[in-house]
């Protein structure tokens, strides 16, 4: 049996959409794979980076000892010490660390689920504990831009904790 003309061109045609689609569906996977992977070394590199590690622990260690983080901002003594200081760069860095956390998954760039997983409660615990020097930052350049990321990614977790394993 012979098939017309018309019908190869149907078939021709469903086999190419059906390539098309195959294709896009490819590339989408790919993408989502890239992200995860991307994802999975950023966790593993920011275990590593010292820094990282250090500004967290001088972070806890200031609100442990109840010192006011708005004096970071607006020094009692007028200035700050050289330790202050230190501190200060310290907690800039970690806040600065999670900003750009927060641009990078709302830009998509990494996988909100697996860093929600591994981070989720460092990220509360950070935004909390330093939200008074936030608050004091802004106060003091008179923007609410700062860190406003950050805090985007707070409200979007709090009250929503990860899956669990059971």
């Amino acid at each position: 049996m012979a098939l017309s003309p018309t019908t190869w061109q149907v078939i021709s045609n469903v086999l190419v959409f059906g390539g098309i689609c195959t294709a896009v569906l490819t590339i989408r996977y790919n993408v989502k794979m890239a992200r995860k992977t991307q994802t999975a070394t950023f966790l593993f590199e920011s275990r590593k980076d010292n820094e990282y590690v250090e500004s967290l622990h001088t972070l806890r260690r200031i609100r442990d000892s109840g010192k006011s983080f708005r004096s970071y901002v607006f020094p009692i003594a007028g200035s700050l010490s050289d330790a202050e200081t230190a501190e200060g760069r310290q907690i800039q860095y970690i806040l600065n660390f999670y900003e750009r956390v927060a641009v990078s998954i709302k830009a998509g760039i990494y996988e909100e689920d697996m860093i929600k997983q591994a981070s989720y409660t460092t990220v509360l615990d950070t935004y909390e504990t330093a939200e008074p020097l936030i608050k004091a930052l802004r106060e003091k350049l008179r923007s609410t831009l700062t860190y406003q990321e950050f805090e985007w990614l707070h409200k979007r977790w709090k009250g929503k904790p990860p899956k669990s394993n059971k």
